[in-house]
């Protein structure tokens, strides 16, 4: 081996020696390619090993990826142009090969002695990822720090995991705080729950891969062998059955990823899989508010992007009533998430389990919007919850009544016995009433009436 570039080889290796062992942590043992291993410089603050960043191939859990990763030990990750290019070039290899994109970030921002040619590079990162976003799976995992523009990468990718110590900000955290409260709102843990930029937490490589790992199982093998029995009751269901209950009852035994679990939890999204086929479910425990909206209406991109079919779980009363999510952004989310339901082209099925009231119906379960619908003997359908609906038609008598409150609730099942499922079913708005514990054999019915394998 020739002497000079042994020691450049050296050189190289040190410098990455971290990054590389959360790459070799995540990824099958000796798969990793690299691309443009020497690419790089020197400026005024020495020399650029790599140019801050480590591309290739690889495969996880044997499924082949296209992998960059940021090195946080040249320039704090800092981002340049001749990185940015780097970047780039790996984006459109995974394009073109149709391979999905995993990328590690841990940066502090731009490397702002570059100027305008920096800023150039951020531009070019964002729209090679704009363009890999719905043609390939992306998948974009903070590790340490993301500052700068870098974090807009969380609106371009299927999922946008963070590792629980891990900050993530626009600006630095410094700028951010002084210009608010003081606190610290970089914590990767706040994006996760209280805004549901990240998508999944992880407390190592280790959790890191295995996510990973089960995504691709999703991903990759949309049609696999079914690992769980078509015909299993699902003994764990009843009437107060919440909709997480049913996608762990009647879905595949242990197939579930669910994404963005801690931000608005009333509304579930998840992968699974049905008998073997790739799904995305989307369930709806109560309300539907603005976040939850908007929480769905992303999800259904991805679920588009991935050509997963849609089944949604439905036991909700409605869009909330609320001033302030009226006046701020309830209207468009709401109208964004009917759009993207109207537009996504997959398959759709709608299970009714608790009630669908009002806007939950019509949205979430209409017959004419899904190929199939059903419900569970137990559920109802109607344009307003019953208690509602009870002071409405029967205020008069509720008034008059001893014990206001029993004659609220015998007026209130009235009213719900009046909109049953039977009744729905009999003026053709759902396709099957079936009882909660047969949930799994009419899904699994319904999606093979639909998908082929």
């Amino acid at each position: 081996m020739n002497s000079d570039f042994k020691s450049m080889l050296s050189s190289y290796e040190t410098a990455t020696k971290n990054t590389r062992k959360t790459i070799d942590a995540i990824i099958d043992a000796g798969s990793f390619v690299e691309f443009d291993a020497f690419m790089g410089g020197a400026n005024d603050l020495g020399e650029v090993k790599g140019e801050g960043v480590i591309s290739g191939l690889a495969s996880v859990n044997e499924n082949d990826v296209a992998l960059f990763a940021t090195n946080s030990e040249v320039f704090g990750g800092g981002i340049s142009k001749k990185g940015a290019e780097k970047i780039v070039r790996l984006v459109n290899r995974a394009i073109d090969a149709e391979l999905p994109l995993v990328a590690i970030i841990d940066t502090v921002g731009a490397r702002v002695l570059e100027g305008v040619d920096a800023l150039n590079g951020y531009g070019l990162i964002l729209d090679a990822y704009s363009k890999a976003y719905g043609r390939i799976p992306v998948i974009t995992v903070v590790k340490g720090k993301n500052y700068g523009m870098l974090t807009y990468l969380a609106g371009l990718s299927d999922l946008f995991v963070a590792y629980d110590k891990s900050q993530i900000a626009t600006a630095s955290p410094l700028l951010i705080s002084a210009s608010a409260d003081g606190k610290d709102y970089s914590d990767a843990k706040l994006h996760y729950v209280q805004d549901g930029v990240v998508t999944n937490m992880v407390a190592n490589d280790g959790e890191l891969k295995t996510l990973l790992s089960n995504v691709f199982e999703v991903v990759n093998d949309a049609y696999a062998m079914p690992k769980d029995d078509a015909n299993r009751v699902c003994k764990g269901l009843s009437a107060s059955s919440d909709v997480r209950a049913v996608l762990k009852e009647a879905f595949d035994v242990n197939s579930a990823v669910e994404l963005r679990a801690d931000y608005v939890p009333e509304v579930l999204t998840a992968f699974a899989k049905l008998d073997g086929v790739s799904v995305a479910v989307i369930g709806v425990d109560g309300k539907i508010t603005a976040k939850g909206s908007a929480k769905i209406t992303d999800f259904l991109n991805t679920a588009s992007n991935f050509d997963l079919p849609v089944i949604n779980l439905v036991n909700s009363t409605g869009i909330v009533v609320d001033a302030k999510q009226e006046t701020c952004c309830l209207i468009r989310n709401v109208s964004d998430m009917i759009y993207a339901y109207s537009n996504v082209a997959v398959p759709k099925l709608a299970l009714i389990c608790g009630g669908a009231v009002g806007s939950a119906y019509t949205i979430l379960a209409n017959k004419a919007s899904y190929d199939y619908t059903m419900s569970w003997d137990v559920a109802s359908v109607t344009p307003l919850e019953t208690s509602s609906a009870a002071r409405l038609l029967y205020g008069e008598e509720i008034a008059k009544a001893n014990d206001q409150t029993k004659a609220e609730e015998k007026f209130a099942k009235v009213y719900a016995d009046e909109n049953s499922a039977m009744v729905v079913a009999e003026k053709g708005y759902v396709d099957t009433v079936l009882i909660p514990n047969h949930s799994r054999q009419y899904l699994i019915a319904a999606l093979r009436t639909l998908v082929k394998r």
